[in-house]
């Protein structure tokens, strides 16, 4: 199955951590949304990679499995590697 990148951005807990390494998602990178000079700050964009049959199918997964939370993450989207 080929594997997939889905992004986005706001802030994962501890909780959201382990339900995403349990699934086998792992986190490629974690980016300031905004950075200040040395700064860093605002909500973390996060990129992630998991096997899925579409990139609409790895969103679709990452966001089930960070529910009932999704509505503190915004700039959801399925990046074609």
């Amino acid at each position: 199955m080929p594997v997939h990148a889905v992004r986005f951005k706001g802030i994962l807990h501890k909780t959201h951590f382990e339900r995403l390494k349990k699934a086998g998602i792992e986190i490629q990178s974690k980016e300031p949304s905004m950075q200040i000079g040395a700064i860093k700050t605002g909500r973390p964009i996060y990129t992630v990679t998991l096997e899925a049959d579409s990139p609409q199918a790895a969103l679709t997964r990452v966001r089930e499995l960070l529910m009932p939370d999704t509505s503190t993450f915004v700039n959801w989207e399925a990046v074609d590697d």
